[in-house]
């Protein structure tokens, strides 16, 4: 008898990110900044959104590829970086999401990253090491602008 609450309980999960995952709709975007050590790179070939500007509060998934060469292993992540509030030196910190990182091995590859942009800033996807610490690489993207 555990398993049809079980079933049930994984069903209404299913359904949820299903649902999350139909509300995303592509985004035009352009490319930024991009610096990489030699040999590493990153191409982001798709952006969905649940609105059309990426503001506080959408849900950002970027889809693409990467040759990581300079490292055996790394993450690759997506996130956006905040500008510090007045009076302060660093921006808030705010929690990773687990569609938001994922570990790499050296090679060529693909990613699906997913985050909920929760502070005004500059989104990007970037390199990090393995065991924690700052980006060794990356590309920073914005919406482009709505064509009148």
């Amino acid at each position: 008898m555990k398993t049809i609450p079980r079933l049930l309980a994984l069903l209404s999960i299913a359904v949820c990110a299903a649902s999350a995952h139909a509300e995303l709709a592509p985004v035009s975007f352009l490319l930024g900044q991009q610096q990489f050590k030699a040999g590493d790179g990153i191409v982001i070939d798709q952006v969905f959104a649940s609105s059309p500007r990426l503001k506080p509060g959408v849900q950002v998934q970027v889809r693409g590829h990467y040759r990581l060469a300079s490292s055996a292993k790394a993450r690759i992540g997506l996130f956006v970086t905040q500008h510090a509030p007045a009076g302060s030196d660093r921006p808030a910190r705010t929690p990773i999401g687990p569609a938001q990182m994922t570990p790499i091995d050296a090679a060529d590859g693909s990613f699906e990253l997913t985050c909920e942009i929760t502070a005004d800033g500059e989104p990007h996807v970037s390199f990090y090491p393995i065991r924690g610490g700052e980006s060794f690489g990356g590309v920073y993207f914005s919406a482009a602008p709505a064509k009148s």
